[in-house]
């Protein structure tokens, strides 16, 4: 009996790894040219000047916006979270990494964007 319930406790702590360990999100660095002053928004929430460090997820839209330059708008790339792998075989594992958008990460780790100058 005491074998039964330590696999299911191991099986139990194995559910959703992906929004467990790290929630889909990664480190960005993100800078533009020119550098200084320009102001970062994501999901259309204010979130500093750059060169900046976020922690974002994927499909992220980051809008940059400077005083004589164009507003770019620019979404963040994904790849497979390799560790909702370690679900397993656990449709409940994978369906919570699903819904809270866990089964993908950011893929580029660092944005330089060019600032395109207002006519």
């Amino acid at each position: 009996m005491k074998k039964i319930i330590l696999v299911l406790v191991v099986a139990l702590s194995m559910v959703s790894c992906a929004t467990i360990i790290n929630g889909g999100k990664a480190r960005v660095s993100i800078d533009t040219r020119p550098s200084n002053g320009t102001t970062i928004f994501v999901n259309g929430i204010e979130k500093g000047q750059t060169p900046l460090m976020l922690k974002l997820k994927a499909g992220d839209l980051i809008r940059f916006e400077k005083e004589g330059f164009q507003t770019q708008t620019i979404e963040v790339d994904k790849k497979f979270n390799t560790v909702a792998v370690l679900n397993l075989f656990s449709l409940l594992g994978w369906g919570i990494d699903a819904l809270t958008e866990s089964i993908n990460v950011p893929d580029t780790r660092v944005y330089n964007i060019t600032l395109k100058e207002s006519n």
